[in-house]
């Protein structure tokens, strides 16, 4: 079920993981504000990593308890301790803690091999009336030739761990049934931000991209990123979130 993390989970995946942060905090916000009307007794956060969505869920839902559950126990370890939180280590495809009334998971699912049954797997375990709210990359647009590149090697990459980094379109394998809202919604983000996570992303697996594409090629790539991340080159770069939400009401 799981492919492990394809950035690792060293101090550098870390590092990318709180620019992460940074840069998807308003659109997930506006998704859990607008989908969790009242606050959960017990709210999951899967692959929270060092904890920077688990702790946006509590403060978005107001969640009077909530897990963050990640495969990495680095990550765990990082998290660290907080009231009303806790952080555990968990695979995919272990069981979740009992009977939650929310989980929520983003950008998880491109790690993960066959994502629609991960997700009606999830949907099982919640609570009566319970909620699984899924934020994942649709595709991602650039008008910029490096940053398309980028991407290019980034996909094979993640195919090389058995899993598909737009996991967006294969939640159209889920049960529509469940389904009580599916939204495609655009986020720009700086190009400079993109870039220095992209570069972030290439450092950590430079051997095998230089492998199966050449070290020329990711010696270059390196290089436009770090103009790009600089400023010195001007260019657009968009996400587009899948946000889907499945409701349990057995």
């Amino acid at each position: 079920m799981t492919a492990g993390y394809t950035f690792g989970d060293t101090q550098t995946a870390q590092q990318r993981l709180d620019l992460v942060a940074a840069v998807f905090d308003p659109p997930s916000r506006a998704f859990l504000v607008s989908a969790v009307p009242e606050p959960p007794m017990l709210a999951c956060d899967l692959g929270c990593g060092p904890g920077h969505t688990t702790r946006m869920l509590r403060s978005v839902t107001g969640a009077r308890r909530v897990i963050g559950l990640d495969v990495s126990a680095e990550f765990v370890r990082a998290a660290g301790v907080s009231d009303g939180m806790e952080f555990r280590v968990w695979e995919a495809g272990a069981p979740l803690p009992a009977d939650p009334d929310l989980v929520y998971a983003r950008l998880l699912l491109s790690h993960l091999t066959d994502p629609a049954a991960l997700a009606a797997s999830w949907a099982s375990q919640l609570a009566p009336g319970g909620r699984l709210l899924l934020d994942e990359v649709e595709r991602i647009e650039t008008d910029s030739d490096v940053l398309r590149e980028y991407l290019d090697i980034v996909v094979a990459r993640v195919a090389a761990g058995g899993a598909q980094m737009y996991a967006g379109p294969l939640l159209d394998g889920i049960d529509n049934r469940l389904i009580v809202r599916d939204e495609v919604v655009a986020h720009p983000v700086a190009a400079a931000d993109a870039a220095l996570m992209f570069r972030l992303n290439l450092s950590v697996w430079a051997d095998w991209a230089a492998r199966r594409f050449g070290h020329d090629v990711v010696t270059r790539l390196d290089r436009e990123l770090a103009r790009i991340a600089a400023g010195q080159v001007r260019c657009e770069i968009s996400w587009w979130l899948r946000q889907m939400v499945i409701r349990q009401d057995r």
